[in-house]
């Protein structure tokens, strides 16, 4: 695909794939960048004896993708709708190659079933060449709210980082960098460690990480903060009223296994905000 397709995001009709178009409508005009509505059809196994013509089955995907233009043109004006033949990840896939964004529903019908809730969605958040956003079903806001992103030091939780920073200044948002502590533990008779001492070394490690991407961003401000308990809850606490929640492919430490593991999905089941999933670094 020659183009750059700006924002991609994938439409089949549903209220879910319907909010994810509005929520990548406004993103596409604060980057001033295209937005591309993609829907996916294919011909599978006949289920009844009625059969369908190919180019019916390619009309109705036409059709749909038409749809969502629409839905898009109510936010932002530079709109494509395309279509694709295969399945949802593999078409969503290839359409995001040159994009800066995919965004998707948190389910869907048709050629995006189970989007979230199946096999599809962590394909793509392991896989998408660009970050993947995927927005909640409910009714369109703007992009307000601070960008709250998990931190674990790791390579992936370093592009969220970066990626966090960037979707904050493009919002004019605060930007709330998050790293999870460990219940404390009950001290022995000698304990070893000092815990509020490792806590501060901490706090300095995450002030490092933030000090080059604040000189980048001179504008976006930054509230740094260390959090004690689970990373499933502290993360899902922290994006309470967020515009956006970014984190990474996989993490370290207190975030390890963030979107491919039970967090991953505590994640995209149950944080209210849209989860923004940062690719990792080619060479990690």
């Amino acid at each position: 695909m020659s183009d750059n397709r700006g924002v991609v995001v994938g439409y089949d009709g549903s209220s879910p794939s319907e909010a994810a178009v509005r929520w990548a409508a406004m993103e596409a005009r604060l980057r001033g960048v295209p937005l591309t509505v993609v829907s996916a059809w294919d011909v599978y196994a006949a289920v009844s004896p009625m059969a369908i013509p190919v180019s019916d089955l390619k009309a109705a995907a036409e059709d749909v993708a038409a749809e969502g233009a629409a839905h898009a043109r109510k936010e932002t004006g530079d709109v494509r709708a395309v279509i694709g033949r295969g399945g949802a990840a593999t078409v969503l896939m290839e359409a995001a190659e040159d994009a800066e964004l995919l965004v998707v529903g948190t389910r869907g019908r048709g050629g995006f079933a189970d989007l979230v809730l199946g096999s599809t969605a962590v394909e793509l958040a392991a896989h998408a060449p660009v970050p993947v956003v995927v927005v909640r079903d409910r009714p369109a806001q703007g992009p307000s709210g601070p960008v709250v992103v998990g931190v674990d030091g790791s390579p992936a939780s370093l592009e969220a980082l970066g990626l966090g920073f960037a979707e904050a200044d493009l919002r004019g948002a605060e930007l709330v960098a998050v790293v999870a502590w460990p219940e404390e533990v009950e001290p022995g008779p000698a304990p070893l460690v000092d815990a509020e001492a490792l806590r501060e070394v901490a706090r300095d490690r995450l002030e490092r990480l933030l000090k080059p991407l604040r000189d980048r961003y001179p504008g976006v401000a930054v509230r740094a903060e260390v959090r004690t308990g689970p990373p499933r809850q502290v993360l899902l606490d922290a994006a309470e009223g967020a515009g956006l929640l970014v984190v990474g492919t996989r993490g370290l430490g207190g975030f390890r296994g963030l979107l491919l593991g039970s967090v991953s999905h505590a994640m995209l089941h149950h944080a209210e905000a849209p989860v923004a999933v940062a690719p990792a670094p080619r060479d990690d």
